[in-house]
């Protein structure tokens, strides 16, 4: 590109006062940036993908703004709010060592040739700090890995390593790198000289470079496709509450929160939207509004061209336990009131006067008052809240100086909450004298008919002696209830797996060779005060259908079969001696419609 072309005409003498000026305008943007995060200011932003359409073959590389626009239309914000340069090869600007022109969020980033030493720019590639539609969906970040430490010449975190010592685990070219203390503090924060920090070689702290002569201990992350992500993170079920027939399509977070209580975590860690046949926003080319983890998704009719936006749904990423149909709820703990300090529902006591119902390290803790308000609906300041110490409501917290009363539960595996949920006999196939042990979900249900159900809801393994997977040791190759269980001898280090046994969590009538169903009864529906589904009512509609004493009683919805106590419905009553009730006073935008089933002798 021809400089002549460039929007601006500096001589030396100017250029060298902008260079000044922009120093100390970066300097303030950082400043203002730190002062907003640290006053709490919301700051959605992210960084675009990298973008490289020129070289240093020519005067220079000129990564124009105004260029990227037009050959990549939609993909950058119209006003970015910071600009990142860096080398092909990874390196930043200042390891570079070359002269930039010009680098700046309204023309973009100029290297030009002839304010080089040699008379050769490297050659670049830029991204761009936007609002989240304007980002890259399909990278996240791995979780954090620490293989060294500044004991020696300083910390070295190389990227071959890391991927020599966790294959699989980080994807052969990343998109980006962090680096944090293990006390969590940023490179910035601690103030060390880094010697690289890039996708090529990964993180280098010297201790030579450092004024007392010793790094911080640091760990990486990754920006990779999300197969490589944090596996503690998933995608909840697409959400679809509005159509543009009106001013636009409004995913409102907090309207999706209250129309699905229970199904969408309190603070999603991102949000993904597409059309309903399936486009991305990219894809589309509507101008959105709103894109964020706070508010939701916003598209506005008078924002488009046509002044009319497509019909969206959203999803958002949160824990397993809003998205993993292999978790679910416990039933409700009260083992405090107000009526001293406070209301202090602590997980260890509940361990205590509950033991073996409540998992050791569950995934979510959910609390509402005992008449079924959400926290946020009864306006209580809570102390704490959380799946280690439980929840706790202290009195000298409230206006009033009293709490509600509050009532807990947690998100564990299927054995701890689900009363129609239980484990098949032990299982055991396969012995690892061949290639491994192979306990196949196919061949299993072939050797042993009606003894598993097609869906199991968990599955767990152990050896023969009875120890579990962590106690022996074994790396793991398959562990679901899609496939099974496969430990391949290969992937050990003694080249020999242990022989192992299974078995499958699954309704009653596969683990109790003495209960039968009854076929699926549905009543009633909750178009008034609830849907009521009573045995006394069922008897009398269903003469000598069911029998007088059920063991057990199964209520899933009428339209996706999901259990009850995975909808997040507030449920009255679910007993086989008294049937099911779920009251729409008790709900916030009232009870979906169950049919139910009862587990008689045979």
């Amino acid at each position: 590109m021809n400089a002549n072309n460039f929007p601006y005409s500096y001589t030396s003498a100017v250029s060298t006062i902008m260079i000044n000026m922009l120093s100390v305008a970066i300097f303030s943007g950082l400043f203002f940036a730190s002062n907003q995060l640290s006053a709490g200011v919301p700051f959605q932003k992210c960084w675009t993908q990298w973008y490289d359409r020129d070289d240093p073959s020519g005067s220079g590389d000129w990564e124009t703004l105004s260029h990227l626009h037009k050959e990549n239309p939609g993909k950058i914000c119209p006003k970015p709010v910071a600009i990142q340069a860096q080398t092909l090869t990874g390196l930043s600007v200042a390891a570079a060592g070359d002269v930039i022109y010009r680098s700046d969020t309204t023309a973009g980033f100029v290297c030009r040739n002839q304010d080089q030493r040699n008379k050769k720019c490297n050659d670049y590639r830029v991204r761009f700090s936007c609002p989240p539609s304007y980002c890259n969906e399909d990278v996240c970040w791995t979780k954090w890995y620490d293989r060294d430490n500044p004991s020696g010449t300083g910390d070295w975190e190389i990227l071959s390593y890391l991927n020599k010592e966790n294959p699989g685990m980080i994807c052969p070219k990343p998109v980006a790198i962090q680096a944090q203390t293990l006390t969590g503090l940023s490179v910035a924060a601690a103030g060390d000289v880094i010697y690289r920090s890039d996708t090529t070689a990964g993180f280098v702290c010297r201790n030579q470079d450092q004024h007392n002569k010793k790094c911080n201990d640091y760990r990486v992350r990754f920006s990779c496709p999300p197969s490589y992500c944090d596996e503690d993170v998933c995608w909840t079920k697409w959400y679809d509450r509005d159509d543009p027939s009106g001013t636009g399509d409004w995913e409102i977070l907090s309207h999706l929160h209250k129309e699905n209580p229970g199904k969408i975590c309190p603070k999603p860690a991102a949000i993904q939207a597409q059309t309903l046949t399936g486009l991305s926003v990219a894809a589309v080319g509507d101008v959105i509004y709103r894109k964020d983890t706070t508010a939701g998704f916003i598209c506005r009719n008078k924002d488009q061209h046509n002044k009319k936006c497509s019909d969206y749904r959203v999803r958002f990423s949160c824990p397993p336990s809003y998205c993993d149909e292999n978790v679910c709820w416990t039933k409700w703990y009260d083992r405090d009131d107000p009526s001293g300090s406070g209301d202090w529902e602590i997980l260890s006591y509940l361990h205590k006067e509950n033991p073996g119902k409540i998992c050791p390290k569950p995934a979510a803790i959910q609390a509402q008052t005992l008449t079924g308000l959400s926290v946020a609906a009864a306006g209580d300041v809570i102390y704490r809240s959380d799946t280690t110490a439980g929840f706790v409501c202290r009195n000298q917290d409230q206006h009033n100086k009293k709490c509600n009363d509050y009532r807990v539960r947690f998100s564990c595996p299927p054995s701890y909450c689900d009363k129609d949920v239980c484990w098949t006999q032990w299982f055991d196939r396969d012995d690892p004298s061949g290639s491994g042990d192979w306990e196949i979900l196919s061949h299993l249900h072939k050797e042993h008919p009606g003894k598993i159900c097609p869906k199991p809801a968990a599955i767990q393994a152990q050896t023969l002696t009875g120890l579990s997977v962590a106690a022996a040791g074994d790396v793991i190759y398959r562990s679901d209830t899609t496939t099974g269980f496969v430990c391949r001898n290969q992937d050990q280090r003694n080249k020999k797996c242990n022989d192992y046994r299974v078995r499958f969590s699954c309704p009653p009538s596969y683990c109790n060779e003495d209960v039968c169903w009854t076929p699926w009864y549905d009543r009633d529906d909750p178009s008034e005060s609830g849907d009521w589904e009573t045995l006394s009512d069922l008897h009398k509609e269903n003469p000598g259908k069911i029998c007088e004493h059920p063991q057990y009683i199964e209520a899933v919805t009428t339209d996706t079969n999901t259990p009850a106590n995975s909808t997040g419905d507030i449920i009255f009553i679910s007993s086989p001696t008294k049937g099911f009730i779920c009251r729409n006073e008790d709900q916030d935008c009232g009870c979906l419609d169950y049919k139910v089933r009862f587990g008689c002798r045979c």
